[in-house]
């Protein structure tokens, strides 16, 4: 879209400079539209053929000026034209390195739309080093995406053939926020499909669409209108308590930090009771919740038996969290 654009402008600009000229040998040397336009020609490729009129002093002052107008705007043209394919050539050298790479990824995310709230996700992934992958069709924002130095694919997120050059069955979370919920409901199937595994967060615009994109295998259906009207509610009845859980799960200075732990079934915890496990004694961790399944417990019971699988809700101290495993 941008070279598009680029060579739109060079075009108006050619134009632009003719008619310049053209109107220039009218007015000074009284000539025909036929002639001035043939004398713009001649002295713009600077082919030196015969002139049809004879140029007095002003008109050869006007005809150096459309000379050297001429040559500079040419010369700027095929600088234009060089940078470009120099510039494609480097894309696609770096798109083969690129698919290298996503061939390699394990364990990423991947976002599907390089929009307005696909560019918050991006900056926060990347900001806690998490790897992801960009899927995008439109090609300004692609180019955005690309210049962040992000990895960004330009192509359609509802296509199978694309999510597999993401390595989807690889691919740990799959972040759908395209412009429609129609689209997200498609490439949620579609990635569904293909890594039945992967989790899958969705953007949903309208309301009613909440249900459709759960059914399709979405995990977590995200409605922004609702969250931003219930955090302005909550914001105004509870702000110390906002406050608080902005910090913990926000802050980059902080240390105490709210993180989530998934036990594997070599988990040294596995088998022990939340009162026996350490957690608190050795990483200095409270135990906030526990989801088994599709069941959350809040605030557990201290004999609550850890089992496989359980995913841990915990708040402490970010770099000892982290060592649990």
């Amino acid at each position: 879209m941008r070279k598009k654009g680029r060579y739109k402008m060079l075009l108006f600009l050619l134009v632009a400079l003719l008619m310049f000229d053209i109107i220039g040998y009218i007015i000074i040397e009284q000539a025909g539209v036929l002639d001035a336009l043939y004398m713009t020609i001649i002295s713009i490729t600077t082919v030196g053929f015969k002139e049809v009129f004879s140029l007095s002093l002003p008109g050869r002052i006007f005809t150096m000026v459309v000379i050297v107008t001429g040559i500079g705007f040419f010369f700027y043209i095929a600088m234009s034209i060089a940078e470009n394919t120099i510039e494609e050539r480097i894309r696609k050298i770096l798109g083969r390195r690129k698919m290298k790479t996503l061939a390699k990824m394990k364990d990423h995310m991947i976002i599907a739309g390089f929009g307005r709230m696909g560019k918050l996700v991006a900056c926060d992934l990347q900001s806690k080093d998490i790897k992801f992958v960009i899927l995008e069709n439109n090609p300004e924002r692609f180019a955005m995406a690309d210049e962040l130095g992000y990895h960004v694919l330009l192509a359609d997120a509802t296509s199978e053939e694309t999510l597999e050059l993401t390595g989807i069955k690889n691919a740990k979370t799959y972040i759908a926020l395209l412009s429609s919920d129609a689209q997200n409901l498609f490439t949620v199937l579609t990635a569904k499909e293909l890594n039945p595994s992967i989790f899958i967060i969705v953007r949903c615009f309208e309301p009613q669409n909440e249900k459709k994109l759960t059914k399709s295998g979405a995990n977590r259906v995200v409605t922004p209108h609702q969250l931003s009207s219930r955090r302005i509610v909550n914001t105004v009845l509870k702000p110390n308590v906002v406050n608080l859980i902005d910090l913990v799960s926000q802050s980059q200075d902080l240390s105490l930090s709210l993180e989530e732990i998934t036990l594997g079934t070599e988990s040294e915890f596995i088998g022990k009771t939340i009162r026996n496990s350490g957690l608190k004694e050795r990483f200095n961790a409270m135990v906030v919740a526990v989801k088994r399944a599709e069941k959350l417990f809040f605030n557990p019971a201290a004999n609550l038996v850890l089992a496989p699988y359980d995913i841990l809700i915990l708040i402490g101290e970010k770099e000892k969290i982290t060592r649990i495993s």
